[in-house]
């Protein structure tokens, strides 16, 4: 894990981009503290911040060249099949001189060429530059776990793992994206495609690679994309789905412990991230001692702990807790706003930065995770929309009329019939049901971004469940993968997602979707096939949260009303035709905590940082 950096200019590197490399990288040392490397010829410099995790000798200090010295390579990430990979390399003929990924990495690469990305189970954005042919690669996972980001001025390239970090670019715009403003605003969503909330600065879309060439032209293609598995349903039975996901499951743990530093878990009450502790302790064979972090709230309605020691009853994991409180929030977030790179959309996230700051003060490196079990397993309360409006589509109308009465029976989170209804208003319904419930949005700012939203075109025109599930991969999933990125790496700690190996999302997208939610019940298959890995009360619950915070007692307090006050009065002022408050408006805790961080964003985003300028407090 790790950060990266680089300009490329076929013409000609000019003698400050050396000098404004370096910056980046010490600007990213969070990401790295281990070690830091520049490459640099006439036409391309290559910035490196190395975070050790699998051969921590000196042999995986990067920019990494092929032994010919045409290709350099910088890459964060894991490639966590490296080994298998190399040993296929090996019986082609090609020999090693590491233990690390990396080399693996730029060997798939120089015998496969792009064709290599299909062929890596992993994590990672990287560059490649040919020296040859003076050309740049750039390459993104499927689901972008990893982060790179680019802007492109006059033929050169610049590319960073944070936009903090190209925020030091010599007279960049601060100008903010409008639609991404619109997609946060209107929609609670971030990470969308290629966007970021400035108009100078882009992102490599998640599953794309990139070429630019030595005109200067800069070439964007997919190589993964999740629609596809949907038109190849896997036909089985039902125990058949259950032992296939069983044993994906089981292996893409297996995968993700190769390290050579310490392993743990951040640990909710929640299924997914208990059952990948049971799962380690059960089939794998976790490391012993074995230490998972968790965020508690003695005596709140949203404390996790009863369910956090009953899985601790069971397996003989060691618990590490944190309590954040109201106060530290409200310190911590100037860091916390700069550490997240862009807007965040509510406290939770504070919850996991806090969670990661604790297991790197327990000496933990790596944390396993349980993002992309919702979107894998049809997890969210509101899935029961696309699901019911699936089978109306379908003209299933006993089916429909079984789990409709299922949800209510089970008191299902209401956001389930509210998605349902709002999937099935017309086009402009739905625009007016949605400027009701913003009336702080501009109305001409409103249209606008209404009217160009991918959100709003495409995530709420789901067929069914599979295709809203397919549609939370392209549109949905990235912002807690980019939250999951910056909270760990703030605090130098590499974060792994076990229900993202490509094998188990591929398998699912194919799944028939009345095994993923049945009976009123979300997660059926995932209780079916991994569900013995979990402690029984966590088995039954009913409810979701998801390291959730008291965020109402916390916006609440005076200082925070004080605080959401100021910032109402600042974004006001900084886009009078975006937000107007009306007179007596009283924004709810999750909005309070969103104007909060958006003014604080503001000041962040002004800024030129520097060297040492550690986002998580770290040094």
């Amino acid at each position: 894990m790790c950060g990266i950096c680089g300009v490329f200019a076929p013409g000609r590197i000019r003698p400050d981009h050396g000098a404004l490399v370096r910056a980046q990288n010490d600007i990213m040392r969070h990401r790295g503290p281990d070690a830091a490397g520049v490459f640099a010829d006439a036409h391309c410099v290559l910035g490196h911040r190395r975070l050790a995790i699998i051969d921590l000798s000196d042999d995986g200090r990067q920019p990494f060249a092929s032994p010919d010295g045409r290709y350099q390579m910088v890459f964060n990430g894991e490639i966590f099949n490296y080994i298998e990979l190399r040993e296929e390399l090996a019986a082609k003929g090609r020999r090693f001189a590491t233990r690390t990924d990396t080399e693996v990495l730029l060997a798939a690469y120089e015998a496969w060429g792009a064709d290599c990305l299909p062929r890596l189970n992993g994590m990672f954005a990287f560059a490649l530059y040919d020296s040859r042919d003076r050309t740049l690669f750039l390459a993104r996972d499927r689901f972008g776990v990893k982060p790179l980001y680019y802007v492109l001025q006059d033929g050169i390239l610049h590319f960073a793992s944070e936009i903090r970090a190209l925020l030091a670019l010599p007279g960049l715009s601060r100008e903010v994206d409008r639609q991404s403003l619109f997609d946060y605003l209107a929609f609670n969503r971030t990470d969308i495609h290629d966007e970021t909330f400035l108009t100078a600065v882009r992102r490599l879309p998640k599953g794309c690679r990139a070429l630019c060439d030595a005109a200067g032209g800069l070439s964007v293609r997919t190589w993964w994309s999740p629609l596809p598995f949907l038109e190849h349903p896997v036909e089985d039975t039902e125990a058949g789905h259950a032992r296939a996901v069983a044993e994906l499951a089981a292996d893409a743990a297996r995968l993700r412990l190769r390290s050579d530093v310490p392993v743990g878990s951040s640990l909710s009450g929640g299924l997914d991230s208990s059952i990948l502790v049971g799962l380690l302790h059960d089939v794998i064979g976790a490391p012993n001692p074995y230490h998972c972090f968790t965020a508690v709230y003695p005596g709140d309605s949203v404390d996790e702990a009863r369910y956090v020691d009953a899985l601790a009853a069971r397996y003989p994991f060691v618990s590490h807790r944190v309590t954040p409180t109201a106060e530290e929030a409200l310190a911590d977030l100037p860091a916390f706003v700069r550490a997240a790179d862009e807007p965040t959309t509510n406290p939770s996230f504070y919850a996991q930065y806090r969670v990661m700051r604790l297991a790197r003060e327990t000496g933990v490196v790596v944390v396993l995770d349980g993002q992309g079990a919702d979107e894998v397993f049809a997890g969210y309360q509101y899935f029961h929309g696309f699901n019911l409006s699936g089978l109306l589509r379908r003209g299933r109308i006993g089916q429909f009329a079984g789990e409709f009465a299922a949800v209510l029976a089970r008191r299902q989170h209401a956001s389930g019939l509210g998605a349902l209804a709002f999937s099935l208003l017309p086009e402009a319904g739905r625009a007016l049901a949605l400027g009701r419930a913003l009336p702080f949005l501009g109305r001409d700012f409103f249209a606008a971004g209404y009217g160009e939203s991918r959100i709003a075109r495409e995530f709420f025109r789901a067929r069914d469940l599979n295709h809203s599930l397919a549609l939370h991969f392209q549109y949905k999933l990235e912002h807690l993968l980019r939250l999951e990125d910056r909270n760990s790496m703030a605090f130098s700690l590499e974060a792994r997602v076990p229900y993202l190996d490509y094998r188990l999302v591929e398998r699912l997208l194919a799944t028939p979707a009345d095994l993923k939610i049945r009976g009123g019940q979300t997660k059926y298959l995932q209780r079916l096939a991994l569900g013995r890995h979990t402690a029984p009360e966590i088995l039954a619950r009913t409810d979701k949260l998801g390291f959730a915070t008291p965020e109402a007692r916390w916006m609440a307090s005076p200082a925070w009303k004080r605080r959401t006050e100021a910032a109402m009065a600042r974004l006001a002022a900084a886009w009078p035709d975006v937000l107007r408050f009306p007179r007596g408006y009283r924004p709810t805790a999750q909005q309070a905590w969103k104007w909060c961080q958006l003014a604080e964003w503001l000041d962040a985003v002004s800024e030129t940082p520097t060297g040492g300028d550690i986002p998580g407090g770290t040094a």
